[in-house]
């Protein structure tokens, strides 16, 4: 199997093929090649779908891998995005369907089930209107699908999901590949982009989102039956819109929606266009207008004539209100027929005395904000009247133990508390957070902690900002006895592992740094920077010393190092060293006063060399 590639770029663009205007609905079926009710029940849903208009209606298959033996070849080509699909709706038997998401059908299928909820959704204009094109690179073997979503009308939950399909239309094989005795297959799911989970989008009247993804044909396709599809879908399941590639013409209006004020006359302008048609489509497009809920006070006309010949160009429209239009959301449905008797449908919202706002933070679905008391973590859009007043607050620090999100500010520049008055210019207030991760900061043992001072530890910094650390006092006394600062021990990218008692990191991730502390006393000088090329333990000097004596080493590797004094019958006398260095040259104090004069040894060990020298204490 070839390797996908995808991108996914958020750009405004317009496109070759697509498919927009009133909903198309969407059947998703769940079957497999190994289940005996499904070569009985899927007959009935190929039949119904093949009875309907494909601009109106899809369908796409989900293979599983059950029952046994669970051998169903179109499942084993993709099991991740199938499983996707199985898990999110929860399906535990097979067959089963969903039409547009919220409408589960169980076995037996009828005709006249199906055609219930066709019935039931076909006259629910979509909220959104689906762009989709593809194209294919040199060569031929690389492909590229692009989808637009438009959003037209106000959701009081914006939160959605865009699913992207490649289907092969119609898979027939010479003998059967499963236990059920089906030999054909169709509108098989073969891939979905980024996965079977989806991209998520924000729905807010007007805004336009793009996605695009490039990949490899793969040679098990039939290349004149693979089509792709793009849906989106709802937080509650339901499926806002499904396009395939358009057949004849597609309908795009700007803007979504007009704020007017109340009590006066009032008017607003839309434009209509043809962004997309079908190769050699060419037709003139007759508009006609209507506005629901039907109010007398509300008109609609086309300033330069409801006829569109040059598809190139746009169709005026202007909607007009009465000082006496009631507060409301009119929406304002644009039919568009061509020769054929082809017709398409677009919507835009009229607003009197009323406004679309939406609130949310640049971190959607992590940090909460509250709306005059209601807590949200998503976006959210509000229709609000003109001339209401509304708290919005933004919650800060948004703790999460080893990162927070911090407030920086509204995108009108609003404190962390603001009070909004809603007028016909107000559309969105976007909460700016900075991301902070934690520098914490302990010791060992942990004891010493309360006798210490750590610059910047145990605090939170802006991400990708030098933080400096360093430590304080570097000896103290505790449980009785002396304890020396020995090295730093760190966790995480970027953490400092060493003897400096102060250095500095990037805050790129949670760090977690470690003074450790011992009763040796390892106050070590590292010589200049140069690294020696073999290890060397130098004669002490002064030898003989009373009662100090200075000790230099050459490490050519960085490693744990001891130095260890011993008597003249081998017996431990002080540990002068013990600690992790860095390759260089050193030099170190022995203090030999609580010692009576003598000879003793000193030894330098690491994990690959070991030395030991005579000397000295005369008193």
């Amino acid at each position: 199997m070839k390797k996908l590639l995808f991108t996914l770029l958020l750009v405004i663009l317009i496109f070759s093929i697509s498919y927009s205007g009133d909903r198309m609905m969407l059947i998703e079926f769940f079957t497999s090649s190994t289940c005996g009710p499904c070569a009985s029940n899927n007959p009935i849903l190929t039949a119904f779908v093949n009875s309907k208009d494909p601009e109106r209606l899809a369908a796409l298959a989900y293979h599983m891998n059950w029952p046994s033996p669970g051998n169903d070849p179109m499942y084993l080509y993709n099991p991740n995005d199938n499983n996707a699909r199985r898990t999110y709706y929860n399906v535990n038997s097979i067959p089963h369907s969903f039409f547009d998401g919220i409408n589960s059908i169980s076995p037996p299928y009828s005709q006249s089930t199906f055609q219930y909820y066709y019935g039931v959704r076909e006259n629910i204009l979509s909220p959104v209107t689906i762009l989709l094109s593809d194209s294919a690179f040199a060569g031929g073997d690389s492909l590229l699908v692009r989808v637009t979503v438009y959003c037209e009308s106000y959701l009081a939950n914006p939160n959605a999901t865009l699913h992207i399909a490649v289907l092969e239309n119609h898979i027939h094989y010479q003998y059967p590949p499963g236990t059920n005795g089906e030999t054909d297959f169709y509108w098989v799911m073969r891939r979905m982009f980024p996965n079977g989970n989806g991209s998520p989008i924000t729905l807010f009247p007007g805004t336009l989102q793009t996605v695009e993804y490039r990949f490899k044909r793969d040679t098990i396709w039939n290349q004149n039956q693979i089509s792709y599809l793009a849906f989106v879908q709802a937080a509650n399941k339901e499926i806002l819109g499904a396009a395939k590639k358009t057949l004849n013409f597609t309908l795009l209006p700007y803007p979504a929606y007009r704020s007017v004020p109340q009590g006066q006359s009032a008017s607003g302008t839309f434009r209509i266009r043809v962004p997309l048609k079908a190769a050699g489509y060419n037709m003139p497009l007759t508009f006609s207008a209507s506005v629901s809920p039907n109010n007398s006070n509300i008109t609609v006309s086309f300033p330069n004539g409801n006829t569109l010949t040059n598809l190139n160009d746009s169709l005026l429209v202007q909607v007009n209100s009465t000082s006496s239009a009631p507060s409301g959301v009119y929406q304002i449905i644009l039919t568009a027929s061509d020769a054929n008797s082809k017709t398409h449908k677009t919507t835009v919202s009229y607003l009197v005395n009323r406004n679309y706002v939406l609130i949310g933070t640049n971190r959607n679905g992590v940090v909460q904000y509250k709306v005059d008391g209601n807590t949200y973590t998503t976006f959210s859009v509000f229709d609000w009247e003109v001339g209401s007043t509304h708290t919005l607050q933004a919650i800060s620090p948004a703790n999460y133990t080893s990162y927070q999100y911090v407030f920086q500010n509204w995108s009108n520049s609003g404190d962390t508390t603001q009070t909004i008055t809603v007028n016909t210019t107000t559309n969105q207030y976007i909460a700016y957070y900075k991301l902070q991760w934690k520098l914490q900061a302990s010791t060992n043992p942990s004891g010493i902690f309360p006798l210490v001072t750590i610059s910047n530890g145990n605090q939170y910094h802006d991400s990708g900002s030098v933080v400096t650390v360093s430590i304080s006092p570097l000896q103290v006394q505790f449980n009785n006895k002396t304890y020396y600062f020995n090295r730093w021990v760190g966790g995480g990218q970027g953490s400092y592992n060493g003897t400096n008692p102060t250095f500095q990191v990037t805050m790129n991730n949670f760090i977690n740094q470690i003074a450790i502390f011992d009763t040796i006393n390892i106050s070590v000088k590292h010589l200049g920077s140069e690294i020696p090329n073999k290890y060397e333990l130098m004669q002490n000097y002064p030898n003989p010393f009373n009662p100090v004596t200075k000790i230099k080493f050459a490490l050519p590797k960085s490693g744990i190092v001891t130095i260890k004094v011993f008597d003249l019958l081998g017996r431990l006398v002080e540990v002068v060293v013990n600690n992790y260095l860095e390759a260089g040259y050193y030099e170190t104090d022995f203090d030999g006063s609580a010692l009576s004069s003598g000879i003793y040894f000193y030894r330098l060990e690491t994990e690959e060399y070991s030395e030991i020298k005579s000397m000295v204490l005369l008193k």
